[in-house]
């Protein structure tokens, strides 16, 4: 499994799948520095599992620049980044939108990452690990989701490209991460606008925080490296095998 010497760092740990994450590295022992805006929950999460609380806005480059170097100095260096943050709105058809309305999306979804990769990855080691979490929304249009396809889309690919041009070149693994539909609180807000299917899912239906928690963990160790560059799909039978998480058909 991961490197239990490698300090993680995760963008939106303050709830939902980041906090997830950050939870079980720090129970695998991993030391972690926690990103978010939401000052009063990482500073509660930071104190109950022993990790690193600093506010940032990911959509503020410097805030990131200093983030990320608080992180290493006080972590004794980055080995490993997860993308975690993003945001959905707006969530309107794309006739109902403005340019105005995209660019809090963007600036979150696709520079918020950005950012974080031209800062932490020239301080990653040899073996390090990037993992930048989109969504299937990424690979499938949805009525009114039309800034959170396109800016996710745009984080598969920028993955790739990070992939091809760096992964070689400094010794790291990079991955994209498909979560799949997870019982957030982003699900709470789809549940309440119904502005396409995925609103309609009952919450029963959703999977749990854990297992993409579980499975980023997985890519975290040397036993993924196989899927190096690639973009990876929690809802992938084999990899769910592999990384000791449910098959969704034997997991209903």
């Amino acid at each position: 499994m991961a490197d239990h010497a490698a300090p993680l760092l995760i963008t939106g740990a303050s709830r939902g799948i980041g906090e997830a994450t950050a939870r079980l590295f720090a129970q695998m022992g991993h030391r972690v520095a926690l990103l978010a805006r939401s000052v009063a929950a990482i500073e509660s999460l930071a104190e109950e599992i022993g990790g690193l609380a600093i506010p940032c806005d990911v959509a503020d480059e410097v805030a990131v620049r200093q983030a990320v170097h608080k992180s290493a100095a006080q972590l004794g260096g980055i080995g490993i980044v997860i993308n975690n943050a993003g945001t959905l709105e707006p969530a309107a058809r794309v006739l109902d939108t403005t340019p105005s309305d995209w660019t809090r999306n963007v600036e979150v979804n696709v520079f918020g990452p950005l950012y974080v990769l031209r800062h932490a990855v020239p301080l990653l080691p040899k073996g390090g690990v990037v993992i930048n979490v989109s969504s299937g929304a990424a690979e499938n249009p949805l009525v009114g989701w039309s800034a959170y396809c396109a800016s996710k889309a745009a984080l598969s690919m920028l993955t790739r490209v990070l992939a091809v041009e760096e992964s070689d070149a400094l010794g790291i693994r990079v991955y994209g991460f498909l979560p799949g539909v997870v019982d957030t609180d982003m699900q709470v807000f789809n549940r309440a606008n119904r502005i396409n299917e995925v609103g309609d899912l009952k919450r029963e239906a959703l999977r749990p925080v854990t297992e993409p928690a579980q499975i980023m963990y997985f890519l975290c160790g040397p036993e993924a490296a196989d899927l190096n560059g690639q973009i990876v799909n929690a809802r992938d039978s084999a990899v769910r095998a592999r990384a000791g998480v449910p098959v969704l058909g034997d997991a209903g």
